[in-house]
């Protein structure tokens, strides 16, 4: 529905504060280590703030890009994007819901 991609867009901008921190050691800035929760978080964020499709995870260039950047990695189905959207938009309504109720 229309109010419903609306909220998913609000939620979305609110999230575009919030990119991966990085570890500060020895004056030297590491990123954080990989992990498949932490990438397909990416993905679902990439997804809403960016507009794209789930099925940008079957894209060739995608693929080749992942596999260039770390081999072997498995990149979620569009469906398992889609599903982590949902979970990440149900968990922020409960959250906002609480910070407005009195």
């Amino acid at each position: 529905t229309s109010k419903g991609t609306h909220n998913l867009n609000n939620g979305a901008k609110n999230c575009k504060g919030s990119e991966p921190k990085k570890v500060e050691q020895d004056d030297k800035t590491l990123p954080i280590a990989y992990t498949p929760a932490h990438h397909r978080a990416l993905i679902a964020l990439r997804c809403m703030v960016s507009k794209w499709p789930f099925s940008m995870v079957k894209d060739p260039l995608y693929l080749a890009e992942v596999e260039l950047l770390r081999p072997g990695t498995v990149v979620p189905h569009p469906t398992t994007v889609s599903g982590d959207i949902l979970k990440i938009y149900t968990e922020s309504a409960k959250l906002v819901k609480s910070y407005f109720e009195v």
